[in-house]
């Protein structure tokens, strides 16, 4: 496989990702997980910023189970992912007061005049090259008012596992430390427990912004 470019990989690949998209119980318990841990958030949270949204999966699961929200902004570098992600999308906020909005950037050129009480990226970080990581969180978290929350691969063994070229192992917890802005971070790791016991090798990064930041 040539060299992993993110920019054009995924504009090609948002042509064809939600027809080639197969929901799983890995994505279910992915979506358990993480409405679970967001419903622990004080306060509740009113405006939303989505990174990598995709076809709208995360999206639609967030404005469907919190009424507080009142304001969500949905960014996706690929048009066709975008389009995808309104027509999925907005069927479910027919008739609610919420401030809707879908936008087609990557996350470097995003120019935001406000900020958000949750800033939120499903499995996009784990795209994102090593050397540009420390610089995208960075935005994500300027982005951000309260909390950052990305759910992304994780694997603490000491040996590299083997990822296919558009994926990586980023030391999350670590960068976010090492953003003056952030007061605390945690993980959460995405395993089901008891006789059938689930791992899918995901975890839920949050990063907790300082009041006066």
């Amino acid at each position: 496989m040539e060299s992993y470019e993110p920019v054009p990989y995924w504009l090609e690949r948002g042509k064809v990702y939600k027809d080639c998209f197969r929901y799983n119980k890995n994505f279910r318990l992915q979506e358990e997980f993480l409405l679970e841990y967001l419903h622990t958030l004080s306060p509740p949270f009113s405006s939303v910023f989505e990174a990598g949204c995709g076809f709208g999966r995360i999206t639609k699961l967030i404005l469907s189970n919190f009424e507080s929200i009142r304001e969500y902004t949905a960014v996706d570098l690929s048009p066709d992912q975008v389009r995808n992600a309104m027509e999925y999308v907005r069927p479910s906020v027919i008739g609610k007061s919420i401030d809707l909005k879908f936008m087609v950037s990557d996350i470097q050129s995003i120019k935001a005049d406000r900020k958000y009480d949750l800033v939120i990226a499903s499995e996009m970080l784990m795209h994102v090259l090593p050397n540009e990581i420390a610089q995208v969180m960075n935005k994500l978290v300027s982005l951000s008012n309260s909390d950052v929350v990305n759910i992304d691969y994780y694997d603490d063994r000491t040996s590299n596992p083997k990822l296919a070229p558009h994926n990586f192992l980023h030391q999350y917890e670590k960068i976010y430390c090492e953003i003056p802005s952030i007061l605390a971070v945690k993980r959460i790791p995405i395993v089901r427990k008891g006789l059938l016991k689930t791992d899918i090798k995901q975890s839920i990064f949050h990063a907790k912004l300082r009041h006066n930041s």
